[in-house]
């Protein structure tokens, strides 16, 4: 009996064998994540993409935004610039006044302050009006204007400082200078009219002092020295009708 019973026991045994091994395996193509149990944990791999997606989520977010940043930082910081100064008054000018008297003149006046100029102007003749009269002389007359409104336009008032040698005939006599210039100063007025195309009008007239040594000759070929004098002078020093062209 208790041996019918081991074999009975045996043959159960290989019976279960023989019914496992025909059952037939089921197949899936499905990855192992996808057939993985609830609560099992992620696989290293899903993980591992969703931190680089995360961080490449995060990169361009970021970038983006610094380089608002920086183009703002950029646009908020003051550029310097350079602003030049307003162009400068500056001028050639002739008297048309002495002009007429055979005395060539030519003047230069530039802007060195808001309302200030500076003039030079040189006047000569080395000429005879015709044999008994005549004036030969070279002349400066250096000064200062300040200008009510801008330089070169409207009033002006000025001051200058006179030098003069000349030779003048007249009638009977004949005068020049001794040893030294005619020297002087005066105060001045002047009123400039523009006329368009940097073309302008200047009326001055200007008072003074001038002090001058000179010789006295008789108006002839080598005329004999008649004396020599000292004169003060004071009165008008300048007359001007003044044709000017500014740069």
């Amino acid at each position: 009996m208790k041996k019918l019973s081991i074999i009975l026991l045996a043959a159960a045994i290989a019976g279960l064998s023989a019914v496992n091994a025909q059952a037939p395996r089921i197949r899936t193509s499905a990855p192992a994540e996808k057939t993985a149990q609830k609560g099992a944990a992620a696989p290293k791999k899903k993980a591992a993409s969703a931190v680089s997606d995360g961080a490449a989520a995060a990169a361009p977010k970021g970038g983006k935004k610094g380089g608002k940043g920086g183009k703002k930082k950029a646009a908020q910081q003051p550029v310097e610039t350079y602003t030049p100064s307003s162009s400068q008054y500056m001028a050639l000018k002739t008297n048309l006044v002495y002009d007429a008297f055979g005395v060539l003149n030519l003047a230069y006046e530039c802007q060195f302050a808001d309302h200030w100029t500076a003039e030079l102007p040189v006047m000569w003749s080395l000429w005879d009006w015709k044999e008994s009269r005549g004036l030969r002389t070279v002349a400066l007359q250096p000064g200062v204007k300040y200008w009510f409104s801008k330089p070169g336009s409207g009033h002006a008032v000025g001051a200058d400082f006179d030098l003069a040698w000349y030779n003048a005939r007249w009638d009977d006599d004949r005068y020049q200078s001794e040893g030294r210039p005619a020297m002087g100063a005066s105060i001045l007025y002047a009123y400039t009219l523009n006329m368009g195309r940097g073309w302008k009008a200047e009326f001055s007239f200007g008072v003074g002092y001038v002090n001058t040594r000179y010789n006295t000759y008789y108006n002839i070929s080598d005329g004999a020295l008649i004396d020599t004098r000292t004169k003060n002078y004071f009165g008008p020093t300048r007359l001007g009708i003044t044709l000017v062209y500014s740069l």
